[in-house]
């Protein structure tokens, strides 16, 4: 059994109630920012063609944030505003200090939690993760056939994710499927993961080839765009459209027969004027653009200095 719990997690008490920043979170662009993409490794254990080489580096472990420098870090962005954090990798749940970067994070009163993974290591932590609020999962799924599943990540197995989805999904998390559409490899599968997510009762979201890191590297021909993608679905379904936040990343739709269907279009219709988003990475680094490096070290700076960054 994963030891998911140690005494020093088992002591930790969530706030019940979480004090109002002490100024908005605004950036350059006098953009509110409420959301924090938090990485905590830049391992996986797939290697999905869209994502990373097969023969991809990483960063020494050494070079990680540690579960406490995560906690000082997330404690004074809640203090400025931030509503929302998102564990994410790499594949995050790779990181032996997971659960005690989960408690630690969830200890200083984040009011909404999730996790992006893959789904290969999800089930053991599910306990976990429920313990500490982290309530949101989205989970990548590219293809429902076997083979196209395998060769798109390299080696991963349909089944196994699938039943995580369907154990997550059973044990009451809030669940989104994630796929990147490309033309040619799995664009034909539209309809049948509508039908697969509306028998669980979630939302699927087909996402856009995104032109950033490995990505670069793929043949433009690849990409299908977010309208190409909802005129297919035309051809099957009736499409009505459901009202979104202003910062929202996906174009959302329900169907009359319960479909719950997101369109996230980065390329053909960048949402930058309204991201309300900031990315930290598994090393200290805040970004405030998933397509640019640049970015400001937050590792070894006083707080000072840190809310000066």
């Amino acid at each position: 059994m994963l030891p998911l719990f140690s005494m020093e997690l088992e002591k930790m008490v969530l706030p019940a109630t979480i004090a109002p920043p002490v100024r908005p979170l605004v950036d350059a662009q006098q953009r509110r920012i409420r959301k924090l993409r938090l990485s905590v490794t830049d391992r996986c254990n797939l290697r999905c063609t869209y994502c990373m080489p097969v023969d991809a580096s990483f960063m020494s472990p050494k070079e990680y944030l540690t579960p406490a420098e995560y906690a000082t870090i997330v404690g004074e962005l809640v203090e400025l505003g931030i509503e929302s954090v998102r564990l994410t990798g790499g594949e995050p749940l790779l990181r032996p200090e997971f659960p005690e970067i989960v408690a630690a994070i969830a200890a200083v009163g984040v009011p909404e939690l999730g996790l992006t993974t893959n789904g290969i290591r999800l089930i053991p932590f599910l306990p976990l993760l429920a313990r500490y609020g982290v309530s949101r999962l989205n989970i990548s799924l590219d293809s429902l056939n076997p083979q196209t599943f395998a060769t798109l990540t390299h080696g991963g197995h349909l089944e196994q994710v699938k039943t995580a989805i369907a154990t997550a999904v059973a044990q009451g998390f809030h669940v989104k499927l994630n796929m990147v559409v490309m033309k040619g490899i799995n664009d034909h599968e539209l309809v049948p993961m509508v039908e697969y997510s509306k028998e669980l009762g979630i939302e699927v979201r087909f996402l856009e080839l995104m032109r950033v890191g490995y990505a670069c590297n793929l043949p433009q021909e690849l990409f299908v765009s977010a309208a190409a993608m909802i005129t297919r679905l035309r051809q099957h379904y009736e499409l009505h459209p459901v009202s979104r936040p202003q910062d929202s990343t996906s174009f959302n739709f329900v169907t009359p027969c319960g479909a719950k269907i997101g369109f996230i279009a980065s390329e053909s219709q960048p949402f930058c004027g309204h991201c309300s988003r900031w990315r930290l990475s598994a090393d200290g680094v805040l970004r405030a653009c998933l397509f640019k490096e640049a970015g400001v070290s937050l590792r070894g700076l006083g707080k000072e200095a840190r809310l000066a960054a």
